[in-house]
């Protein structure tokens, strides 16, 4: 367990809200919608977020010491089985995503040390870049279960140098946009007006807010993460105390970057002239927007040609840098926390040939037996047959659901927690039982419409395959993890009787 100075509430603030807040996800809001975002965010944070961060604060306060995170949660409010099953599904929307995360880490690795995306050019040895990418991520992965079985310490480690260079790239933005504003004031309504008249970037959307149902999804999905986080808790001392408070400035504090990034982000840029720039695309959008905020300090400042090369290569590679560190810390959290819920939360019975630990309390077994499946997967997709490229597309589109599913019980479950007296009412955050059950019914709805657009969308499109992926995934997800339980349980039966 960490000590006292390494887990302080403002550590903990940190990592909680450079893991959740999105650098990313805040500039694709601003060049979608301009300030017209500003209000999505504002109603995910008061419907989703900061109900839901309030939940987690509050199973976290009475659980943060167990180490099976939303299965002790789920466990006595409603039953073993359920919470198996919904970690079973959390854990495989994570694995499929995990797959994702390592076939991109070494994009913005390729742009720090080379100033732009190499890895699709990369043909060494007469081999396709496909393979050395293939080669990269599993490297990549098996030097992330290297670090996880370090132990927890390595783990808290790297979300804390993530954490401090996602601050710097935070700080180079809003100082950037701020001096742009200061030098040109002038520009400021101008751009605002601009920011606010945009036209929706999503095809048949008006100003309406209902035609612009697509990006209250997308702010619900900015303020994801805050599950895997809490996954960890139990590694850190006093959590009980230090955790939900944690979480809960934390909540607002997120919610306050997105709004001050988007408003200066609008108040220092004419967002027309940006989707004008034909190089500017949602795939390179973080980069290109940074770029262009340093060209814009260089012509403001009147820099020399020189000068202005030197600075736009400085504002890309620091960007790349962090979204780098930030890959790599998530992936280590996100590769652990996850599979430790899953086979030190449930019963050990049912995970005794992988729940043993190492010298530095980890489950190494458990984690290498990940990694080999995770480098599986990306060798087999790397050889760029249609077929499992597709298969894997329809996996993807399977998790889009499934892994909305876990948050709906978590929150559906809270009501259950309450009544069933799980906690002492003079131990609950919230003392009134009826703002309690509000918390949870909001962030059901949020959710409820999420995964209702997720799978209306591409029926409305004519795509029935991944309609009917989406409808299939979480009862397969489900199904299995069903008969998982029910073979494990009588794999633990039938090893309890041995020993006797």
């Amino acid at each position: 367990m960490l000590g006292n100075k390494d887990t302080s509430v403002p550590n903990l603030i940190l990592i909680i809200t450079t893991t959740v807040f999105s650098f990313s996800s805040m500039v694709t809001a601003f060049f979608m919608l301009g300030s017209q975002s500003l209000i999505w965010f504002l109603i995910s944070a008061a419907c989703y977020f900061v109900p839901y961060a309030l939940i987690v604060a509050q199973y976290t306060k009475k659980y943060a010491h167990r180490p099976g995170s939303i299965y002790d949660w789920l466990k006595d409010s409603l039953s073993p089985k359920a919470a198996f099953i919904t970690v079973f599904l959390w854990y495989c929307s994570y694995f499929i995503w995990m797959i994702s995360l390592f076939m991109k880490v070494m994009i913005p690795l390729s742009i720090f040390f080379f100033g732009k995306d190499l890895t699709g050019t990369i043909a060494w040895l007469n081999l396709p870049p496909q393979v050395w990418l293939a080669v990269f991520s599993i490297m990549a992965v098996f030097g992330i279960t290297w670090i996880n079985n370090r132990g927890f310490q390595a783990i808290f480690y790297c979300l804390k140098i993530s954490g401090y260079t996602m601050m710097g790239l935070l700080v180079l933005s809003i100082s950037g946009n701020v001096l742009l504003i200061l030098n040109s004031p002038e520009q400021v309504m101008t751009n605002l007006s601009n920011s606010l008249n945009v036209t929706s970037f999503f095809h048949q959307s008006s100003t309406r807010l209902l035609s612009q149902l697509p990006f209250f999804i997308f702010s619900i999905t900015a303020f994801g993460g805050l599950d895997t986080i809490a996954s960890i808790a139990d590694k850190t001392k006093n959590s009980r105390k230090r955790f939900p408070k944690a979480v809960i400035v934390s909540s607002f504090i997120i919610l306050l970057l997105y709004v001050t990034g988007i408003v200066l982000w609008s108040a220092a840029n004419d967002i027309e002239s940006l989707r004008q720039i034909q190089s500017l695309h949602l795939g390179n959008l973080m980069y290109g927007l940074m770029e262009n905020l340093a060209q814009s300090l260089a012509d403001s400042f009147a820099l020399s040609a020189g000068q202005s090369v030197l600075l736009r290569q400085f504002f890309i590679r620091y960007t790349a840098l962090a979204m780098g560190i930030a890959y790599l810390g998530l992936l280590c959290s996100i590769s652990y926390g996850p599979l430790k819920s899953l086979i030190h939360g449930t019963p050990s019975e049912l995970w005794h040939k992988f729940s043993a630990l190492n010298k530095n309390q980890m489950p190494e077994r458990a984690l290498w037996l990940q990694a080999i499946a995770l480098s599986v997967a990306i060798l087999l997709l790397s050889i760029s047959n249609s077929l499992l490229a597709e298969l894997f597309n329809q996996l993807t589109f399977m998790t889009n659901v499934s892994r909305a599913i876990p948050y709906f019980i978590v929150a559906a479950s809270f009501p259950f927690f309450i009544k069933k007296k799980v906690i002492a009412e003079e131990s609950l955050i919230i003392k009134s039982r009826g703002l309690n059950f509000l918390l949870s019914f909001s962030v059901c709805a949020c959710i409820f419409i999420a995964i209702a657009f997720q799978i209306y969308e591409p029926l409305k499109l004519g795509n029935y395959l991944n309609f009917s992926t989406l409808l299939l995934g979480p009862l397969a997800f489900g199904l299995f993890a069903h008969h998982v339980y029910l073979s494990l349980e009588h794999k633990a039966a039938q090893h309890s009787q041995q020993e006797k």
